[in-house]
């Protein structure tokens, strides 16, 4: 059996989309349609350098476009193959919902935009600027010791992401910036292109208005289940999808164990408009894991189902 998976904020880049719309009229329509419920000229902001392509609204829209453009690529062309189930990383279990059914491009499109530009309005309130830090080969149990002991001594720090033996932290940037590798007990920091920080309770502001956009946006219309970042339980309907949907702002995405799930069931994964799952499935499954972010790799996850 088959699982979707999708990305998050962080696999942005310049030139994302630019292969599948030279080759697709369905793409290229898609980003017509794109640029007109946003006002906004995607492959200008797509396909060259800009720092909007970083701001959090623009960054989700991109990745959500560009997501959903793989997989329809993908399913106008696989038949009626259908997943066991979805796995979306943070703003890619929207991308998993817009996959199942739940959301059209365009309701896809305005639902992350708006979250993007809620969490920039809750971050910019914010005395600092903040920003995320990804820890590769720590160990869990250190890194979070010392995150309470930061909190403990009034300093904004949280584990927003658990992938296994990469840690995403969210805090103040200069913080941050700050740290080495040893003070962690890592091999390796980096600092995450994002404007904003994401599930943990700096967001708790945005919860009301984010669920009244929720409940405008999604359809009660699913054809396969997805497992809830924050809970790793698999849902397959609307009232489940805003309970999930909600929490996941303020509570760490449980990336390694959502795969853990998957597992049993799982005899193979592609990644659908970015391949930063791909490269972090690597550690953590020993299951094939496709991931379409051109035709190139189009081409060979299709050949690739029709062998399976």
């Amino acid at each position: 059996m088959a699982v979707w998976l999708f990305g998050g904020q962080g696999s942005q880049h310049v030139g994302m989309g630019q292969d599948l719309c030279a080759h697709s009229s369905l793409a290229k329509q898609m980003c017509e349609e794109a640029s007109d419920v946003l006002k906004r000229d995607m492959p200008k902001l797509l396909w060259s350098e800009n720092a909007d392509l970083n701001k959090s609204a623009y960054t989700q829209s991109a990745i959500f476009l560009v997501s959903m453009m793989a997989f329809r690529l993908f399913a106008s062309q696989a038949g009626s193959l259908v997943p066991k189930m979805g796995l979306g990383h943070s703003l890619g279990e929207i991308s998993a919902n817009g996959a199942s059914g739940a959301l059209s491009l365009e309701q896809g499109l305005r639902l992350v935009f708006e979250r993007g530009r809620l969490m920039e309005e809750v971050c910019t309130r914010h005395a600092k600027e903040l920003g995320m830090l990804a820890v590769l080969g720590a160990q869990t149990e250190g890194i979070l010791a010392y995150c309470d002991q930061a909190r403990a001594q009034g300093q904004l720090l949280h584990v927003a992401n658990f992938n296994g033996s990469q840690v995403v932290l969210a805090g103040e940037k200069e913080f941050l910036q700050r740290l080495e590798p040893k003070s962690l007990g890592a091999k390796k920091l980096v600092l995450l292109p994002m404007s904003v920080v994401s599930h943990c309770e700096v967001l708790a502001p945005m919860l009301a208005d984010f669920q009244v956009l929720l409940k405008s946006s999604l359809q009660d219309s699913y054809a396969f289940g997805i497992i809830s970042n924050a809970t790793t339980q698999i849902y397959q309907n609307k009232a489940d999808a805003l309970e999930c949907l909600g929490v996941q702002l303020v509570k760490p995405v449980l990336y390694d164990r959502c795969l853990q799930v998957c597992e049993a069931q799982a005899d193979y994964y592609i990644e659908f408009g970015t391949s930063v799952l791909k490269n972090l499935n690597k550690r953590l499954s020993n299951k094939p894991t496709l991931s379409i972010t051109d035709t190139a790799s189009l081409e060979e996850a299709l050949k690739f189902v029709q062998d399976h």
